[in-house]
């Protein structure tokens, strides 16, 4: 039986979710926290779940601040919970190293599947979720290796011989295929993959 350790701000949510997977016989839940922040205390007193099904946004640390201070501690992989199922919280959830990224109103069994698959070493992540070259037009891998370069707006605008509004647009339609916010999540993105 895989023990799953349960962190989520919202107490009726975790009895919720605790109670929906002591029924299946399957998971057994290790523990019921209510932070991050209590998350990191009870994986330093020594426990060790198969998974830590995590809330995406909870009060002081949320979800994205306490995964690179729990791989500090162990490897013990992370599904994250959300109400906000967006491509820039997929995106980053997986550059930072979560095994997956759940809808708050998955089905039972699809939860079940989903922490049974990463407990046994799996992710969630599609390979079709990886930053491809192809996914870019030839002006956008222009502006990708510039972003890289540390181009401002105005330069690119005259190397690619553009408007400053019009490499806005090719920049937002970029942070859109890359799944980031900003210039510099982008070229974090970038870097990461390597492509450019």
């Amino acid at each position: 039986m895989k023990q799953v350790l349960l962190v989520d701000d919202q107490n009726i949510v975790l009895q919720g979710i605790a109670s929906l997977l002591s029924v299946t016989g399957k998971v057994e839940v290790s523990g019921m926290l209510d932070s991050g922040e209590a998350c990191l205390d009870y994986l330093r007193q020594g426990n060790r779940p198969d998974v830590i099904l995590m809330d995406m946004h909870m009060p002081r640390m949320k979800g994205l601040e306490v995964l690179p201070e729990i791989q500090k501690i162990t490897d013990i992989p992370v599904l994250f919970l959300t109400t906000f199922d967006d491509s820039y919280l997929r995106q980053q959830s997986r550059l930072l190293g979560a095994k997956g990224l759940l809808h708050k109103n998955i089905a039972l069994d699809q939860l079940i599947t989903s922490v049974m698959h990463v407990a046994d070493g799996g992710t969630l992540f599609k390979d079709s979720e990886r930053v491809e070259k192809e996914q870019f037009t030839p002006r956008e891998q222009h502006i990708a290796r510039a972003l890289l370069e540390g181009k401002t707006n105005k330069e690119i605008a005259q190397v690619q011989d553009l408007s400053p509004g019009t490499v806005r647009n090719y920049l937002s339609n970029l942070f859109g295929k890359l799944g980031v916010r900003n210039r510099s999540e982008a070229v974090i993105r970038l870097k990461e993959s390597g492509l450019f």
